[in-house]
């Protein structure tokens, strides 16, 4: 029956039929629990079915009871075990727990080459520069020539960007520019032919006047436009293409363009980070605070981020023709610290990042902030 099990779940996982997948391990975990291969198979399907969190104690235990075994014919697994562990660290933002773990697989299997290169990839996405760029000076011995190329050059633009000392805003200013300039053009043909740019969502209330489209359930300002409207008939059309991802490399640095690094932006009376990869039209925003999230705190922060997207919304950080933001998401806890959003900032200019900041911190004068990021990254503990 194990075996049985076991093969339904490897075959699930190959046809991509995840929740069956799960199904299956938990079945042979139920039969052999001491087992780490069936908690290790149980966790990454946990993992592929994007449930970080129940994949979790599968995989501690995978690597847990795996101990015992330390002939060499085993080592690769508890390695791979190590791996799959961190890898949920990571998606579940325990950044400290998963560098250890990386951390020790370096330590006992010297030549794992992924190890290394995950660590140096967690600690220059969580902005532990630095050591980042170390942990990749360590696994030079390590890699192939390709791989040594492509880290030293990683490095070196890195480092050079540091010693530079030239405010990460540039990112965000290079990914704004950017994206204007590419919905403009998309956009001029269409706006020829009389289609609306940045139009508000609208539907018809009851007595026929049209109002802003809520969606349900979502925060009182998360009122949303469209990138372009024919108002004849009412075809909505998005300037994203899937051949366009919105990652601006800046001359000079194109390395920096590869992997989120998230730089120190200093001058504010709390930590703030800004990733080499901050796309303009989905800009992730985390909030940070020196203390626990509870409620009050959670709601002081999303009455400031609720003020400044309707003021985007309404064109604030604009002109009389465009700059508008168009969507953001609900706020999503990040660990017990932290709250994350991700904004579509639209056409509007750069000095809505300032604006946000200004408002951040005044609210640190009331409610201690730790650290605020903008874009693909990590957050510690």
């Amino acid at each position: 029956m194990l075996d049985e099990h076991a093969r339904a779940g490897l075959k699930a996982i190959e046809e991509r039929r995840f929740d069956d997948a799960v199904k299956a391990f938990q079945a042979a975990h139920a039969l052999a629990p001491e087992r780490p291969d069936i908690n290790h198979a149980l966790g990454m399907a946990f993992l592929r079915r994007g449930d970080a969190g129940n994949a979790l104690p599968r995989l501690e235990d995978a690597v847990r009871l795996a101990e015992p075994y330390t002939a060499p014919e085993h080592q690769a697994l508890r390695r791979d075990f190590h791996l799959s562990l961190a890898t949920a660290q990571q998606l579940l933002d325990r950044v400290a727990e998963a560098r250890a773990t990386l951390e020790q697989v370096v330590r006992t299997w010297p030549d794992a080459v992924e190890a290394r290169l995950q660590l140096g990839q967690l600690l220059l996405s969580s902005g532990q520069v630095q050591e980042g760029c170390t942990a990749y000076d360590e696994a030079g011995e390590w890699l192939d020539r390709e791989q040594r190329e492509q880290a030293e050059a990683l490095v070196g633009a890195t480092r050079a960007f540091l010693e530079a000392d030239t405010a990460p805003s540039v990112f965000l200013e290079a990914h704004g520019d950017s994206y204007r300039q590419y919905f403009d053009q998309v956009a001029s043909a269409p706006e020829v032919e009389g289609w609306y740019a940045e139009a508000e969502r609208m539907k018809r209330g009851e007595g026929g006047e049209l109002q802003p489209v809520l969606p349900k359930g979502a925060r009182p300002y998360a009122l949303s436009r469209v990138d372009l409207v024919d108002p004849a008939t009412g075809q909505v059309s998005s300037v994203y293409s899937e051949s366009e991802p919105m990652i601006v490399a800046i001359e000079g640095l194109e390395p920096l363009a590869q992997v989120p690094i998230v730089m120190p932006w200093a001058g504010f009376p709390f930590e703030v980070g800004v990733s080499t990869r901050c796309p303009w039209h989905w800009l992730s925003l985390v909030v940070q605070l020196q203390g626990r999230a509870d409620a009050a705190a959670l709601a002081a922060v999303d009455e400031v981020i609720g003020a400044w997207y309707l003021d985007g919304y309404n064109g604030t950080f604009g002109d009389q023709s465009s700059g508008r933001f168009h969507y953001v998401t609900d706020p999503e806890p990040v660990g017990s610290t932290a709250v994350a959003y991700t904004v579509d900032l639209g056409r509007a200019r750069f000095e809505a990042i300032g604006a946000l900041l200004e408002r951040l911190q005044a609210l640190h004068d009331r409610l201690p902030l730790r650290r605020v990021q903008f874009g693909e990254g990590r957050i510690t503990a």
